[in-house]
């Protein structure tokens, strides 16, 4: 397949180094720099046992051909998809697109497009970019597809990777998996950026745990998907699993970056708002991390 994948960060350049094994990848991105690197030596796909491997590309800085592709996979940050809207409009509406994000508040962006078919997508994987055209593979997880519209078979059509590394699942209900993805968000992410530690230590520590179970029942009231222990197991697992790796959240936090919060904690707040719920906890991470952000940049 001609597999376009917009947006040069950690999660695109994942795609796009196992996709780009028996798939024509295509990375959109946006700097001029960054395009010219990854098409003259491909990516670079590093693993924590020291193993790598490059998988060359193709790229292209801004929108030319995006046209062209069988998929389009939007990665980029939540809050950079108000600037690829124009483009993606403009794109066949034949073309599936794929948008792979933190939270759910980009679900009203959705339905301004005109796209025959919209997929939603939840990455597990532990990512992280070293360089313009460089990922760390920190940790194997797997991607959840579902159809948010249109009649299109995933199972069939979506483009898979020959690498075991890389699965991918389907699921019918699109809510199920990005609840489940932006209750783990809501949870690690702002928590790692106000004790500026990595995943494992929300669990080893009681005292950051029971913070963590704290802003998990007040989630959970919210959002009350399937049954409550399993959802907070389901949490700690990934705080195990991944114990070792900095949040996405945290980085951006200490490369200066933008970061999430807004997309996360301010979307549940918006919905608790709505419900009539007052979720004290939530509100006081949301308001932790934005200033830190504000004192980081």
């Amino acid at each position: 397949m001609r597999v376009g994948i917009i947006g040069g960060g950690s999660i695109g350049l994942l795609f796009g180094a196992y996709l780009g094994q028996n798939h024509e990848v295509t990375i959109f991105t946006k700097r001029e720099e960054q395009a010219e690197k990854i098409k003259e030596i491909g990516i670079r796909l590093c693993f924590q046992d020291g193993e790598e491997k490059v998988i060359p590309v193709d790229a292209v800085p801004g929108d030319s051909g995006i046209s062209d592709q069988d998929i389009l996979i939007v990665t980029v940050k939540q809050y950079d998809l108000p600037q690829v809207m124009a483009v993606l409009k403009s794109a066949p509406k034949a073309v599936p697109l794929c948008f792979i994000q933190n939270g759910m508040g980009h679900l009203e962006l959705l339905n301004i497009l005109p796209q025959e078919t919209i997929l939603v997508a939840t990455v597990e994987h532990g990512a992280k970019r070293l360089n313009d055209r460089t990922v760390s593979h920190n940790g194997v997880g797997q991607t959840n597809v579902s159809v948010y519209k249109g009649s299109y078979e995933p199972e069939k059509n979506f483009p898979m990777s020959a690498d075991s590394l890389f699965p991918v699942c389907f699921y019918k209900e699109y809510r199920t998996i990005l609840i489940n993805k932006l209750m783990a968000n809501a949870l690690i992410n702002p928590l790692t950026v106000v004790f500026q530690v990595k995943n494992g230590r929300l669990v080893d520590n009681p005292y950051y745990y029971e913070l963590l179970r704290l802003m998990f029942e007040e989630i959970y009231s919210i959002f009350p998907l399937g049954e409550k222990e399993e959802a907070f197991n389901r949490i700690i697992d990934i705080c195990k699993n991944t114990r070792h790796n900095t949040s996405s959240m945290l980085k951006d936090i200490q490369e200066g970056r933008k970061t999430e919060i807004d997309a996360i904690l301010g979307y549940i707040l918006k919905v608790a708002e709505r419900k009539g719920a007052k979720p004290k906890t939530i509100q006081m991470a949301y308001v932790m991390v934005k200033g830190i952000e504000q004192e980081r940049r």
